[in-house]
C-alpha cells in the first residue's frame, strides 16, 4: 500500500511538473538575449501572464529545430528573417492568425499574410568606432559609397547572407534599389576593405565596439543598444528600408490564446515602452508624435518603397550561394589583389577603372536574376546548382588572375624600360 501511495505521489509530481512546463509560453527567436530581455521582463511582471521561456538560436539552427517533428513545445516564433517563416509555412508549421492580428500586411510577404504579423521594424546602417575613424583619418560614414574609402582597408565587418537574414535583406535592398549589376558593383567595391565575414550579426557590433574593426554593416536593433557609449556611433543608410520583425504562432502550440495575447501586446501596447529604443531597439509602425526624437528617422524609414519580398524569397538561394562564392570563400585573395590595385593607384595618382571593373563584375545577368525557372533550378536542382557554382568560381578566379597579370605586366614593362 505504501509503495502504491508513493507511486501515486510520484506520478502526481510528474504530471504537475509537466503542467507547469506546459504553461510556459515558449518563444523561439533569432534575436540575441540582450535584445529580447526587456520585453520578456515586462510580460513576466504581470501575474495573469504565463512566464516566457526563450530559445535563442541562429536562423539556420532555429529552422532545423522547428522542422524537427519531435519539437512540439514552441508557441511563438520571432525573427526578422522572412526566409524562416516562409520555410515553416511551406511545411505547414504556422498557425492561421485571427484577422485582428493580420496588420501591417504591406510589410509581410504575400504568401505569409494569413499566418505572420509584422509587429515592429528596424533600419540598416553603419556602426562605427569613433577612435579608429580619427586614427585612420576617416570622416563619419554616411552612406554605402563612403565605405569605399581606401583608408577602411581590412577594417569593415559584415555577415554573409547565408549566416544572417538581416544582412541578406540589406544586400537585397541594395540590389533592388540600384539595380542588379550596379548593386553588385557597389557591393564588391568594398570587398578589399572587409576584414572578416562574421558568423552572427550581433558579433559585428561587439567587434567594432572592442576596436577590432573600424566599422560594420548592421541592423539598428544591435547598434542602438550600444549607443550610450560615446566611443561608438551609428549612421542609417539614407535609403534604408523599414525592415520588419515578424511573429507567428507555431502550428502545434499548446498556448495559442496566450500566444495571441502576446502578439496583441506587441502590436498595440507600444505606449508601455515595450518598443523603447533603449530596450527593445525597434520602431513601432504607429508613428511617434512629431516632437519625439525618434519621429524623423521612423518617418524616413516608413517612406521608403517596400522591398519586393516575392523576389527576395524567390532568389534567396542564388544570393546566398553567389555571395559566398564571390566573397566569403576568397576573401583573403580579394584583399591581396585589392591591396595591389590600391598601391598601384597611389603610385599613379589615378583610379584604374578598367581593373576595378574586372574585380566588381558579376557572372549573372539581371535577366537571370529575375528568371523564375532559373532561380527555381538553383534552389531545387542540386547538380545544376553545383554546375553553376563552378562556373561562378571560374569566373571570379579568372577576373582576379587577369587583374594580377595586368598589374604585374605593368611592373615588368617599367623594369624593361630602365
Amino acid at each position: 500500500m505504501k509503495l502504491k501511495n508513493k507511486l501515486l505521489i510520484f506520478l502526481s509530481f510528474i504530471l504537475f511538473s509537466f503542467n507547469v512546463m506546459a504553461k510556459d509560453l515558449v518563444i523561439a527567436t533569432s534575436f540575441s538575449p540582450e535584445v529580447t530581455t526587456y520585453i520578456i521582463e515586462q510580460w513576466n511582471m504581470k501575474a495573469e501572464h504565463n512566464n516566457i521561456r526563450l530559445i535563442n538560436r541562429t536562423v539556420s539552427s532555429l529552422e532545423k529545430l522547428l522542422m524537427n517533428q519531435n519539437v512540439n513545445e514552441v508557441d511563438l516564433i520571432i525573427s526578422s528573417s522572412p526566409f524562416l517563416f516562409d520555410h515553416l509555412q511551406q511545411h505547414s508549421l504556422l498557425s492561421t492568425l485571427p484577422v485582428n492580428l493580420r496588420v501591417n500586411s504591406k510589410y509581410v510577404p504575400s504568401r505569409l499574410n494569413t499566418t505572420t504579423a509584422a509587429v515592429a521594424f528596424s533600419g540598416y546602417g553603419i556602426f562605427y568606432n569613433r577612435k579608429l575613424l580619427k586614427e585612420y583619418n576617416i570622416e563619419i560614414p554616411s552612406d554605402w559609397n563612403s565605405l569605399e574609402n581606401n583608408n577602411y582597408f581590412n577594417g569593415i565587418l559584415m555577415s554573409s547572407p547565408s549566416r544572417s537574414g538581416s544582412n541578406h535583406i540589406m544586400l537585397e535592398m541594395l540590389l533592388q534599389q540600384r539595380g542588379w549589376e550596379k548593386g553588385w558593383q557597389d557591393f564588391l567595391s568594398i570587398a578589399g576593405n572587409i576584414s572578416l565575414i562574421s558568423s552572427r550579426s550581433f558579433n559585428v557590433v561587439d567587434k567594432v565596439k572592442m576596436g577590432l574593426a573600424i566599422a560594420g554593416i548592421s541592423i539598428d536593433s544591435y547598434a542602438n543598444s550600444e549607443l550610450n557609449d560615446p566611443s561608438v556611433g551609428f549612421s542609417y543608410f539614407p535609403d534604408s528600408i523599414a525592415s520588419p520583425t515578424f511573429v507567428a504562432i507555431h502550428q502545434h502550440s499548446k498556448n495559442k490564446k496566450e500566444a495571441e495575447m502576446f502578439i496583441n501586446t506587441l502590436l498595440y501596447n507600444h505606449q508601455n515602452k515595450v518598443f523603447s529604443i533603449q530596450h527593445f531597439a525597434k520602431f513601432p509602425f504607429q508613428l511617434y508624435q512629431p516632437n519625439d526624437t525618434r519621429y524623423a528617422q521612423q518617418k524616413t524609414l516608413l517612406e521608403q518603397p517596400v522591398l519586393d519580398y516575392d523576389l527576395l524569397l524567390l532568389r534567396q538561394d542564388l544570393i546566398r550561394k553567389l555571395f559566398d562564392v564571390a566573397i566569403t570563400f576568397r576573401l583573403t585573395q580579394l584583399k591581396e589583389v585589392w591591396a595591389m590595385l590600391i598601391y598601384k593607384e597611389k603610385l599613379l595618382n589615378k583610379q584604374l577603372s578598367a581593373l576595378r571593373d574586372k574585380l566588381t563584375a558579376i557572372p549573372i545577368t539581371e535577366i537571370q536574376a529575375k528568371d523564375k525557372s532559373y532561380l527555381l533550378k538553383i534552389s531545387n536542382d542540386k547538380s545544376f546548382s553545383l554546375e553553376q557554382e563552378k562556373l561562378w568560381r571560374d569566373f571570379f578566379q579568372n577576373k582576379i588572375n587577369e587583374t594580377i597579370y595586368l598589374l604585374n605586366e605593368d611592373n615588368e614593362k617599367k623594369k624593361e624600360h630602365y
